[in-house]
């Protein structure tokens, strides 16, 4: 259903993006692909629906939950790896089975996939590639590897997977990688970092967008009339108004109405929470009271350099340095929380800030 809150997977539950979706199939198989686009504008939808509709065999890696050091991604690509064994099934994933058994640090108990994490006994992350390089081998076609958020891994571990992701770009024939990301200048810097294990790597790429009015609308409308309910048109016009085109608020939204949590105006303060919660993550290793005053700033409407940083500096009480100034807006930018005009790409967000 087309409020159902879940990635989708298939196309008769992707909403109006026949020409992202168009391009992506294209290009899946090249050996690099960046789908790159703010949050919750739907780009695990728009792959997982290009590889299903594709009948690609595929291992899909999410990224956001622990990036950084060897024991999270590990456990990450054991969950990703077993995800896959039990949707391939049959001949494919007994083959799939076998080829990754045969890798040290690597063993199935059941539907269960296990990668040792430990310093001595875990596989190497290019001999896990070069494992799906042998697969696709013989099965005569590409794996495809999806590393979604992939800007999560530019700290700690995760610059080992920046090197196996360019030692497979170069010998694995068989392997084809999607990167995705929602905080775009960070992603653009993993791949355009001059020192970084993937610069020079040529990528195709495919970038989702926030719905027109009118697309957010008839949206709205659809998923509703796919419910069996009823909701007034002046409310359906507010939700577009507060929500902007960005389709997983407008899912949010329609997914909680039909289960009768609330008001549009209830609806959108708990999306609020949710959104100050994430911007909380986000100021958790950054200093963090300049960086909330200036975010309250921008949610209020001064976008303005010299007003910024007067306000900054009246509330540190000394003299700001533009430097600085300039540093927490680029971060601002790079994070794709606000664009080049210092405003913020996700009206959820700019309310979120106003209460931080």
């Amino acid at each position: 259903m087309l409020f159902d809150p879940r990635p989708k997977e298939r196309k008769e539950d992707l909403y109006d993006f026949e020409r992202e979706l168009g391009e992506l199939e294209k290009f899946v198989g090249e050996p690099l692909v960046v789908v790159s686009g703010l949050r919750r504008t739907g780009k695990t939808s728009l792959i997982l629906t290009a590889l299903n509709e594709l009948g690609e065999v595929y291992v899909y890696v999410d990224l956001r939950e622990g990036a950084s050091s060897a024991a999270g991604i590990y456990k990450l690509l054991s969950r990703s790896f077993g995800e896959t064994y039990r949707r391939l099934g049959g001949g494919v994933g007994e083959l799939f089975r076998r080829v990754l058994s045969r890798v040290r640090g690597v063993s199935f108990m059941g539907l269960e996939v296990s990668l040792d994490w430990s310093p001595r006994g875990r596989p190497l992350l290019s001999e896990l590639f070069d494992a799906l390089d042998e697969l696709g081998e013989r099965l005569g076609r590409k794996v495809v590897v999806v590393l979604d958020e992939f800007q999560r891994a530019r700290t700690g571990f995760g610059l080992a997977l920046q090197n196996a992701v360019a030692h497979s770009y170069d010998f694995n024939r068989n392997v084809s990688f999607v990167l995705s990301g929602s905080e775009m200048g960070v992603l653009y810097g993993v791949l355009g970092n001059p020192e970084g294990p993937l610069y020079g790597r040529a990528y195709v790429e495919v970038r989702t967008r926030k719905l027109s009015a009118e697309e957010s609308l008839d949206f709205l409308r659809r998923g509703f009339e796919e419910a069996g309910l009823e909701v007034e048109g002046r409310e359906l016009e507010r939700a577009v108004n507060e929500l902007d085109g960005i389709i997983g608020w407008l899912t949010y939204y329609g997914y909680l109405r039909l289960r009768g949590k609330g008001s549009l105006e209830e609806i959108v303060s708990e999306a609020t929470a949710l959104a100050r919660r994430e911007l909380e993550e986000f100021l958790s290793t950054r200093m963090s009271r300049r960086y909330r005053l200036v975010m309250r700033l921008l949610a209020r409407g001064v976008k303005e350099w010299s007003e910024l940083k007067r306000e900054l500096e009246r509330a540190e009480g000394r003299e700001v340095s533009d430097r600085a100034l300039y540093e927490v807006l680029q971060h601002l930018k790079k994070h794709s929380l606000i664009d080049e005009n210092n405003e913020y790409t996700d009206p959820v967000n700019r309310r979120a800030a106003l209460e931080l």
